[in-house]
């Protein structure tokens, strides 16, 4: 008898799991399944503030209805492997840049990204598949080359809709979007500190941003804020300092 009652347990809370919400009843989401940390926020209030000086590296779809896979291959044109990718550009690290925030138990450093959705229909953009590498090379050729090890070793953060309900495969991440594309609709912080550093340094650190869903109307885009500067100077910016510092002080002796 308790070993029915525990999988009728186990099989309700996967039935719970089979879809991830994030709207106005539902603004925010911790995620942390299989130690892949992610916070994701909705607040129509927030997503208006002049403070955000938005860039889009990733924008997608175009109203072609039908499942989509598509990433940043850093080449400035679409992907010649998917007609869906409209523009993708090259992301480092540096330029991402790293904000504060409190994950629940205290306040750590991430990465935030934006999703501008202008899907139609359910009123969310519905994410099958979301993965987030760092790489040393700007650009790639295709999406094997994002990681072709055997390991994630490279990955900062992963989502599939399998991982949510593995009994029936139907788990998806629902991210609301509002009227207009002017804003951003849902962002998404991933811990600074789950980012692999190329060189131990930012500017050398390539974001490659893997995206799978269905597209039903305009293109949709994935950004960074451009006014994020809290990242710490990267190490080659601050040899450079300091040997411009030391050459000063040689040319003063003489």
């Amino acid at each position: 008898m308790a070993s029915l009652i525990i999988a009728l347990l186990a099989l309700s809370q996967a039935s719970l799991e089979a879809v991830i919400v994030v709207n106005e009843t539902n603004p925010e989401y911790r995620d942390n399944l299989n130690d892949y940390d992610a916070y994701y926020s909705y607040d129509d209030k927030k997503k208006s503030s002049a403070n955000i000086d938005n860039v889009a590296f990733l924008t997608t779809g175009g109203g072609n209805s039908g499942l989509i896979t598509t990433y940043n291959d850093g080449k400035n044109v679409a992907n010649s492997d998917n007609p869906n990718t409209v523009s993708s550009t090259s992301l480092t690290l540096a330029q991402a840049g790293a904000l504060s925030y409190n994950d629940g138990s205290g306040t750590r450093d991430g990465v935030a990204f934006y999703i501008s959705s202008n899907q139609k229909g359910e009123g969310f953009y519905g994410v099958d598949r979301l993965e987030i590498y760092t790489s040393a090379t700007a650009t790639v050729d295709s999406l094997a080359d994002i990681n072709p090890g055997p390991d994630d070793e490279n990955i900062a953060y992963k989502f599939d809709s399998e991982r949510t309900d593995k009994h029936n495969g139907t788990g998806q991440l629902q991210l609301f979007y509002g009227s207009g594309n002017s804003n951003w609709d849902v962002q998404l912080i991933v811990p600074l500190d789950k980012f692999t550093l190329i060189n131990n340094d930012y500017q050398q650190t390539y974001v490659q941003f893997v995206v799978e869903y269905t597209d039903t109307a305009a293109p949709d885009s994935w950004q960074y804020d451009a006014n994020n500067t809290t990242l710490i100077p990267e190490p080659s910016s601050s040899l450079l300092v300091s040997l411009g510092a030391i050459l000063g002080l040689l040319r003063r002796r003489r």
